[in-house]
């Protein structure tokens, strides 16, 4: 799931937050889902992006006027030292396919 951008403009940064949301671990394979993560993988990309549009966007972009977002991203780099905020479990970055990729080891079981 992490590797391409599926959906444009939907970049790695945003999708990790939508994946962590749906309980998807972001090594999984589209061929492997059944409709039922399907459904909640839209209702997480609906979501989560409409909790970031709200909020003003992500905290680790700024807008026009120099202002950071309101939206407090859940898995990047600054966040890794820190339990998930979900579950408590540990958060973890690996590289995958020429990238890095972050998830919750309690949320998003592979």
């Amino acid at each position: 799931m992490a590797t391409e951008q599926r959906i444009p403009g939907l970049g790695n940064g945003v999708l990790q937050d939508i994946l962590l949301n749906a309980n998807i671990h972001p090594k999984r394979k589209l061929e492997n889902f059944d409709d039922g993560d399907i459904e909640h993988l839209f209702s997480s990309v609906k979501s989560t992006l409409k909790e970031m549009k709200d909020l003003g966007g992500r905290d680790t972009e700024k807008d026009l006027f120099n202002q950071k977002g309101g939206y407090q991203t859940i898995l990047w780099k600054n966040t890794l030292a820190n339990p998930c905020r979900i579950c408590g479990g540990a958060l973890v970055r690996q590289s995958f396919l020429g990238g890095n990729i972050y998830f919750c080891t309690g949320c998003q079981p592979l």
